[in-house]
């Protein structure tokens, strides 16, 4: 199986927005096949102590690690993105993909594609991506329906999520500034107006556990109190 290697940012903002000027597509998926909310009916949620726009949401996985990924799900009309869940061990060499649904379906536990910095990276790359397209002016969305919200995930027991790197990457979602600082600059100079968006620089404060079956109860509330307690985190 290839690695897995994202896309620059630039390269990104270039494909995203010139594809949408000459093909009226986006990532190959054409702009009349998305959902950009309803004037008639008000379809936000409460979660947490936040509004999304609309209860619909990819669930944490492959799917959801990836920038480009998380705009085609926005485009669908998702508006609560469940982000891949991370873990300390993140450098694994096991199966690819780590779902295999040919015949029978297949999950390999310690799944995680991207190295935590990465991870980190490609949810900011996409959050900016979807502040970008909402800010051009060229997509029907109806007023009120870019509320999005970004859960982490992270698991899978206590000492890798009270791990150094692990805590960085908690971090980073809830203070991206330096990310996006660094990620701005690099928007393509025939783009440049959307390098002074005001992008979310606290990506998350949200957070969906993901532990092993089988893992105990009490395992369970110290990760939680610790999460709650040291971060501040809507478990």
């Amino acid at each position: 199986m290839a690695e897995l290697r994202p896309y620059p940012f630039a390269a990104l903002v270039r494909r995203a927005l010139r594809e949408l000027d000459e093909r009226r597509s986006i990532f190959d998926l054409p702009i009349d096949k998305g959902f950009y909310g309803s004037a008639d009916r008000d379809l936000s949620i409460r979660f947490h102590r936040h509004s999304p726009s609309s209860p619909l949401g990819p669930a944490a996985g492959p799917q959801t690690q990836m920038a480009q990924n998380l705009v085609l799900s926005w485009l669908a009309g998702c508006r609560v993105m469940e982000l891949k869940t991370v873990q300390i061990r993140d450098d694994l060499q096991i199966p690819r993909p780590c779902i295999d649904m040919q015949t029978v379906g297949y999950n390999v536990e310690w799944s995680q594609e991207l190295r935590l910095e990465q991870s980190l990276e490609e949810y900011v790359k996409g959050a900016m991506l979807i502040d970008i397209l909402s800010a051009s002016g060229k997509l029907p969305l109806t007023p009120g329906f870019d509320r999005v919200t970004y859960d982490m995930s992270v698991g899978y027991d206590l000492a890798g999520i009270q791990s150094d790197p692990v805590q960085r990457f908690i971090a980073g979602l809830q203070d991206a500034t330096a990310v996006v600082d660094r990620l701005r600059a690099e928007i393509p100079a025939e783009y440049a107006r959307y390098r002074d968006l005001d992008f979310r620089t606290k990506l998350s404060d949200t957070l969906t556990l993901s532990t092993f079956h089988g893992c105990p109860p009490d395992e369970i509330e110290r990760i939680v109190r610790h999460l709650q307690e040291r971060h501040r985190l809507h478990c």
